[in-house]
C-alpha cells in the first residue's frame, strides 16, 4: 500500500525513478558570448570542464542570440515596465501583442493569430477549447504530450491513430463520422522527437472530404520550411485549408510564447472560451516585441534555412554510414534510436566527456524500447562541429 506521508511517497517515487533510468537533471549551463562562433554553452563558475559544443538546442536559426534580436531587446526594455499585469481580456492586452499577431498572421497566411504566454498553453487550451463531449478528435501516436493533453481535457471522444497513417484515419472515419458533431484530425507537421514529416496533403483533404477540421502544430517546422519560414503548412501550400495552426515562439524563433493562427471567428471564439488564454496573465509586451523582430528577420533567412537543411541530410548521412540509424530527411531534428535508457545515458555522458551535449529522451518522452539520443542542428553548427559528433559516436 502506497504510503500515507507525503515526505514518504515522494523520496519512494524518486528512487523508482532513478532505478528504471528515468530521473532527469538539470545542468546549469549559460551561452558563451562569443556569439558569430559553433554554439558553445560555458559551465557556470565553480563547475570545472571546458565549454561544450550544444546539439540539444532547439534554436534552429541562432535567432535567440543575433545581434539585431539582442539590440531589440535591450532597446524594448529600457526605462519601463516588464510584465504585463493581467489577463489579456483584463488590461494586459498592449499594443506589442496585437503587432505580434499582425505579423504572425501574416507569417501564417491566416486572418488572424493569438499569442499565448506559452506554447504549451496553447496547444492545451486550443484543442480543449475546440473540441467537447460529442465530437471526435484522430490524433497521430507521436503526437507531443501538450497535445495529447488537450484531448484529454477536451472530454471529446479521442481515437490514437498509429504514426502517419493515412489509411486508418480513412477506415475511422468511413465507419464512425455520423456518430459525431464535428470531427477534429490532430498533428505535428514535424514531429519533436523523430524529426520527420506528417502526411499533410493527405490529411487535409480527409478533413475535407468527412466535413472536419485539421489542426497543426508547426512547432518545429515554422523558420526551417516555407519560401518565408512559414513552416511545411506554407511549403505545401495549405495554410488556408487547416482549422488552426499551431505555432511556438521559443524554437526557431528563439524568444518564448505560443500562437495559434486561424480565421477571425476561430480567434474569437478563442478569446471567449479558452481557459489557458482568459486565466493567464499576458506574456510581457517587451518579450512579444522581441519576437516580432525575430519574426521579422526569420522571413528573410531563406539561405541559412536551406543551408542548414542541407547540412542535417549530411549530417544523417555520415550517422547512417557509420551504422547508426537514423533515417533519411532534412529536419535539423535527428534520433539515433539505441533502445534502452541505459545505452542512451551512457552514449550521452560519453559525449559529454568528449565536449559534446546531446541529450538522452527517455520515458515518458518516448516508449523504453526507443530511448534515443536528439540531435537538434543549427544554423551557427559548422560542418567540423558535425564531424566531431560523428567521430565522439564512432560505430
Amino acid at each position: 500500500m502506497p504510503s500515507r506521508n507525503w515526505k514518504e511517497f515522494l523520496s519512494s517515487e524518486l528512487e523508482q525513478i532513478e532505478a528504471g533510468h528515468r530521473l532527469r537533471t538539470r545542468r546549469v549551463i549559460e551561452l558563451s558570448p562569443v556569439i558569430e562562433l559553433s554554439p558553445v554553452i560555458d559551465l557556470s563558475p565553480g563547475i570545472e570542464q571546458s565549454p561544450v559544443v550544444d546539439f540539444g538546442s532547439n534554436d534552429y536559426l541562432g535567432l535567440r542570440s543575433h545581434p539585431d534580436v539582442l539590440d531589440m531587446l535591450r532597446s524594448a526594455t529600457s526605462g519601463s515596465a516588464w510584465g504585463a499585469g493581467a489577463s489579456p481580456v483584463l488590461s494586459g492586452y498592449s499594443p506589442a501583442h496585437l503587432s505580434l499577431e499582425r505579423c504572425l498572421a501574416e507569417l501564417s497566411q491566416t486572418e488572424s493569430a493569438l499569442v499565448f504566454s506559452s506554447g504549451y498553453a496553447c496547444n492545451v487550451g486550443v484543442v480543449a477549447s475546440l473540441a467537447t463531449t460529442g465530437d471526435l478528435i484522430l490524433s497521430d501516436q507521436l503526437n507531443h504530450a501538450s497535445l495529447i493533453d488537450g484531448c484529454r481535457l477536451s472530454r471529446a471522444t479521442t481515437t490514437v491513430y498509429p504514426h502517419g497513417d493515412v489509411e486508418f484515419v480513412r477506415k475511422v472515419l468511413e465507419r464512425v463520422r455520423q456518430r459525431y458533431a464535428r470531427v477534429m484530425i490532430l498533428t505535428e507537421s514535424v514531429f519533436s522527437m523523430d524529426g520527420d514529416a506528417a502526411p499533410l496533403a493527405e490529411l487535409v483533404d480527409l478533413a475535407e472530404q468527412f466535413d472536419g477540421g485539421l489542426v497543426v502544430d508547426e512547432a518545429h517546422a515554422v523558420g526551417v520550411y516555407g519560401d518565408h519560414g512559414g513552416g511545411l503548412l506554407e511549403q505545401l501550400d495549405l495554410q488556408t485549408r487547416v482549422l488552426a495552426k499551431l505555432g511556438t515562439l521559443s524554437k526557431a524563433v528563439g524568444c518564448v510564447g505560443g500562437y495559434v493562427a486561424g480565421c477571425n471567428s476561430l480567434i474569437e471564439f478563442l478569446v471567449n472560451r479558452c481557459r489557458s488564454y482568459l486565466f493567464s496573465t499576458a506574456a510581457p509586451p517587451h518579450s512579444l516585441a522581441v519576437a516580432e523582430k525575430a519574426v521579422q528577420l526569420l522571413r528573410d533567412m531563406q539561405d541559412p534555412r536551406q543551408q542548414l537543411r542541407r547540412r542535417a541530410s549530411a549530417l544523417r548521412e555520415m550517422l547512417n554510414r557509420r551504422g547508426w540509424s537514423v533515417g533519411a530527411g532534412d529536419s535539423p531534428i535527428i534520433p539515433v534510436v539505441v533502445g534502452s535508457p541505459e545505452r542512451a545515458l551512457e552514449l550521452s555522458q560519453h559525449l559529454w566527456g568528449r565536449g559534446i551535449y546531446v541529450p538522452a529522451i527517455r520515458p515518458p518522452t518516448v516508449p523504453k524500447e526507443s530511448c534515443r539520443l536528439r540531435i537538434s542542428l543549427s544554423t551557427r553548427h559548422t560542418s567540423q562541429d558535425c564531424q566531431r559528433l560523428v567521430d565522439g559516436l564512432g560505430g
